[in-house]
């Protein structure tokens, strides 16, 4: 059975460190809507134009945009014994939307949700740590706080969403990069050994 893996969390949880170390311990793809979109920004593209200004101010790309972008990715060969999505869904109509992409490329239900879970405060300081070290244009504070607000109200319904069809893990994601890594193949190794 194929490991496909979907990370949720707040901004400044952890999903892409833990998303990449994930993709290479198992040999799957990380696939990152946020770095997909910042490529595309990066490399002048059409998409790239009409995402840009969004992305700035720290609001989610339309859903139909997205959706066709993920769709297009999880098509693509590398996936086939899995993937670990990280910034998609992040609303339950990209939540049910995936669920449609996933009956059309054959796959069925997602092996495991990881849900890493961080207080807003410790979120804000690490993204502020993050923006000195990457200087990324999203990471300033009312936009991380901005962030943070559109996270709550638009993805936090769809921890409910997938903890009601049992597949959601909570991960205490305010520990250290290893600790939090270990959670994380415990709770895989557990998912597989369920799926098998």
């Amino acid at each position: 059975m194929p490991l496909d893996i979907v990370i949720l969390g707040p901004p400044g949880a952890g999903k892409g460190t833990q998303g990449k170390l994930i993709a290479a311990d198992a040999g799957i793809p990380h696939v990152n809507t946020g770095d997909m979109f910042r490529a595309e920004c990066a490399a002048g593209t059409e998409l790239g134009e009409r995402v840009r200004s969004i992305l700035d101010d720290g609001d989610l790309v339309p859903d139909e945009l997205t959706i066709e972008v993920v769709r297009a990715r999880l098509g693509q060969d590398d996936t086939a014994d899995g993937f670990v999505l990280d910034g998609f869904p992040r609303t339950l109509a990209q939540a049910e939307a995936l669920d449609r992409v996933l009956v059309e490329i054959d796959r069925g239900e997602l092996c495991v949700v990881l849900d890493f879970q961080i207080p807003d405060e410790a979120a804000v300081q690490r993204l502020l740590g993050r923006a000195g070290v990457e200087g990324r244009s999203d990471d300033t504070l009312d936009r991380i706080q901005h962030r943070l607000d559109v996270y709550h109200e638009k993805s936090e319904p769809l921890v409910e969403y997938y903890r009601a069809r049992g597949i959601l893990v909570g991960i205490h994601a305010d520990r250290t990069v290893e600790e939090v890594f270990a959670e994380v193949q415990q709770v895989l190794a557990a998912a597989q050994q369920t799926r098998s």
